[in-house]
């Protein structure tokens, strides 16, 4: 298979690029949220959580069981393997996703929605688990700004898809046909970009150290981590607040983004038909708020460089979209505000991911890179990632309403934001010592 073959460090900014064109194309999981609606009249349906329970079971796989998996090939394989997984997994999902549409009882279709979302995910967590790790390896100079870039990819996948998936069901239905469209679209990119091309830097290998050394400072060896093993890291407390950190951001933001369509609903439902709002309010809804994204992961990962990095950045994208938040609910039957304060609240969202990448190799360095990463994310992003779209379900299904889950996903996120200022403090100390 030659794993060790790949673009090599004259031309490592093909990884950013190409990784955002792979996350562009394979990272659906987004536009889920516009789905859930259409699945409860298809099989008719009054209650959402049984629905928007799939992004549990994507979650389990994207973050908690592929990324850790991901993390050991990469280290000791190269990104090759992963990618074929990937593949592998991406299409398997979409086909259930595709038979489940055959069904008319809920009863039995929702057990191939939760594997297909499943599968879908674990893709999406192969992928996700060695796209950053690489990135990392090759960038530890100007990590914020390649992170950008390359995270950048999952917003630009929702803008793209999102009036094409739309137009689509609106004139032809909501049916399999674009899952299979889907499932195609990941082999091509997966195995077409990723397995010829990608590889990782040898575990010695510095930017500074390599000939093209123009553009790069040598006053940033001063920021460069110490390598820890897991072992090592799993037993320094800097990686236990990233853990409260994690778990409460990804918890609230996927509580929020992963019921925004229904939030909407709920909000427009007084003066606008289910019809109107979603053929048109909630497709361009995600495509606005996909486009804020983009923008946001580009813009904050060039500030944390700017700024110095990724500590004092955290803080900040957990802090804005607590408030926010708030605003949004509060303006929620504006269509006009449900827009300008959505987009805010996704710019500011997009720095999240970005931030979190680029921390991990900020605090335990690159030789362990995919285990430590993988790690951390599994079992806080991924714990998040997995329980916040249902309870924030839940929580409406109980209640009647968004209002006391909203209200959680606020006090939830503003917890991760001191945690974020209180291990800002940690690291100081321990890069004195």
């Amino acid at each position: 298979m030659g794993l060790e073959k790949g673009i090599g460090e004259e031309r490592r900014w093909f990884y950013p690029i190409s990784g955002f064109v792979m996350g562009t194309a394979i990272t659906v999981t987004g536009l889920w949220t516009m789905f859930y609606p259409h699945i409860q009249i298809h099989f008719g349906l009054d209650t959402t959580a049984s629905i928007v329970l799939a992004a549990t079971f994507s979650g389990i796989g994207s973050m908690i069981v592929g990324p850790p998996i991901a993390g050991v090939i990469l280290d000791k394989y190269g990104p090759k393997i992963n990618f074929i997984i990937a593949a592998i997994s991406l299409i398997t999902g979409h086909i259930f996703i595709m038979k489940m549409l055959l069904l008319t009882q809920w009863s039995v279709a929702m057990r191939l929605w939760y594997l297909g979302s499943f599968f879908v995910g674990l893709g999406c967590g192969f992928f996700g688990g060695t796209s950053p790790a690489t990135i990392g390896k090759w960038f530890p100079d100007k990590v914020g700004t390649a992170m950008g870039f390359t995270v950048a990819g999952t917003s630009a996948g929702t803008i793209v898809y999102s009036p094409l998936v739309a137009s689509y069901i609106k004139n032809h239905g909501f049916n399999g046909n674009i899952f299979l469209f889907f499932s195609v679209i990941s082999a091509i990119f997966l195995i077409g970009i990723g397995l010829p091309f990608w590889k990782t830097p040898s575990s010695n290998w510095n930017p500074i150290f390599s000939k093209n050394t123009s553009d790069i400072n040598t006053n940033i060896t001063n920021n460069f981590s110490k390598d820890y093993t897991l072992k090592e890291a799993i037993f320094d407390k800097r990686f236990w607040i990233l853990y409260i950190c994690f778990t409460c951001a990804s918890f609230s933001y996927m509580f929020f983004t992963q019921n925004v369509s229904l939030i909407i609903m709920e909000g427009l439902s007084s003066t606008m038909s289910k019809e109107d709002i979603l053929s048109s309010v909630v497709p361009t809804f995600l495509s606005v708020s996909a486009i804020s994204t983009l923008a946001g992961t580009f813009i904050w990962g060039i500030i944390s460089d700017k700024l110095g990095g990724p500590w004092k950045t955290l803080w900040v994208v957990y802090l804005l979209p607590a408030i926010l938040m708030g605003a949004f609910y509060l303006n929620y039957h504006s269509k006009i505000l449900i827009f300008l304060i959505g987009a805010v609240f996704y710019f500011c969202g997009g720095g999240e991911p970005v931030i979190h990448y680029a921390i991990v190799p900020h605090v335990f360095g690159r030789k362990h890179l995919g285990k430590v990463m993988s790690v951390l994310n599994a079992f806080s992003v991924g714990v998040g990632v997995s329980v916040g779209p249902y309870v924030g379900a839940y929580i409406k299904d109980v209640t009647g309403g968004y209002y006391w889950a909203l209200i959680i996903a606020i006090i939830v996120r503003l917890c991760g934001t001191c945690c974020a200022i209180l291990g800002m403090r940690f690291d100081k100390i321990k890069r004195l010592d």
